[in-house]
């Protein structure tokens, strides 16, 4: 995925100002990659207050340097808790909205408490984050979605970034942050 999202901005002849005509644009997409799945997200919730959390961020940074041979792309992303803060160990990282994240799952995932360390793959299973082969099979067997395939161009005239998403065009300004996400097969676009 990663090699895919940066080759939109190595492409240095997409950034100019000549007047472009975006309807007429294509994507370069070969059958292979149009059929094969999206990455997998693996989501590790942790806390310095967890004496076994250390372990799990271990085995998390180990599958981000791609010590398994995995064939398939994984997104990493780890999340510090606060609620084991009133133990007297506050975790500088932690914070509420992770918990609350966490929360989420648990109870999406009808599970009967939080915990750390705990890892949620593709936001369908979940495992005790430093079991090893709990990790690898979730991920194995996570359910895959088809990456969208996007282009993104500097368009000098209006000082803004464009977004050719599928069958999407969105246009923003240089300066301002946005988050894209898909969720449950909906584009969700986040102003920062």
């Amino acid at each position: 995925m990663a090699p895919r999202l940066l080759s939109c901005f190595a492409k240095g002849n997409d950034s100019s100002a000549r007047n472009q005509n975006h309807a007429n644009v294509t994507v370069d997409v070969s059958a292979e990659e149009q059929h094969r799945g999206g990455a997998v997200l693996v989501e590790l919730f942790s806390s310095q207050g967890c004496k076994t959390s250390p372990e799990a961020e271990l085995l998390v940074s180990r599958l981000g340097r791609g010590d398994f041979e995995l064939e398939m792309p994984v997104i990493i992303l780890a999340f510090h808790v606060d609620y084991w803060d009133y133990m007297g160990w506050k975790d500088p990282y932690g914070g509420s909205q992770w918990t609350v994240r966490q929360k989420a799952y648990v109870e999406s995932l009808k599970l009967d408490t939080m915990f750390t360390p705990q890892i949620v793959v593709q936001g369908r299973t979940q495992c005790v984050g430093n079991e090893e082969e709990a990790l690898l099979s979730s991920i194995v067997n996570a359910p895959r979605f088809p990456a969208p395939t996007f282009q993104v161009r500097f368009v000098t005239l209006f000082l803004s970034l464009c977004f050719l998403l599928l069958l999407l065009l969105l246009f923003w300004p240089v300066g301002m942050d946005l988050v894209i996400s898909m969720q449950r097969g909906k584009l969700i676009a986040i102003a920062l």
